[in-house]
């Protein structure tokens, strides 16, 4: 599912999410109760800086050549559209999980972007997490277009976890770098 951080009045819209998947999708106490807990394995994390390290490929997925792709294609979208993109591959539980917010330190204009390789189950393989003003950069609306046009087990299956990885985040340049500016 989709899932973001967001600060706020009222009831965090993280909450309502969670809410209104529960309810939409009829899941009982017992169900909604059995989903993942949060991991902490820091053990999992790069002996790298975490400001110098946009990837962590614990699923090992990529390639070098695409590893390197993704850093020039985040490099630009964060010169030009002054946000910062990270990426996390896993496969769930194996994820350095919790431990990626000390590390990386996401603030209010960072897209974490988490590809699950299976673990999470077949609908959960692309996820975000967004600060604060990067939500208020995109609707809704287009987070959901990219999480089902990528995510899906039939995308997945003809392109593999690591192209789909690479479109992602080609999709993200594109939706927040103006075409005249790239």
């Amino acid at each position: 599912t989709l899932s973001f951080f967001f600060r706020g009045a009222g009831m965090p819209r993280r909450a309502i999410f969670s809410v209104a998947a529960q309810v939409g999708l009829g899941l009982s106490e017992a169900a909604w109760a059995k989903r993942p807990e949060g991991v902490n394995r820091p053990e999992l994390l790069p002996k790298t800086a975490g400001e110098s390290t946009p990837i962590i490929d614990v699923a090992r997925i990529l390639t070098a050549s695409q590893e390197r792709q993704l850093t020039a294609d985040i490099a630009e979208l964060e010169k030009l559209a002054k946000v910062r993109l990270r990426v996390l591959t896993q496969t769930f539980p194996n994820t350095p999980g919790l431990a990626i917010k000390d590390y990386w330190k996401p603030d209010g204009r960072t897209i974490i972007y988490v590809h699950d390789t299976g673990g999470l189950g077949e609908t959960a393989v692309v996820n975000f997490n967004a600060g604060q003003e990067v939500e208020t950069m995109k609707p809704l609306s287009y987070w959901r277009q990219v999480q089902n046009t990528y995510g899906n087990k039939y995308y997945i299956k003809e392109h593999g976890d690591s192209d789909t990885v690479v479109d992602v985040v080609k999709a993200l340049k594109e939706g927040f770098v103006p075409e005249n500016k790239s």
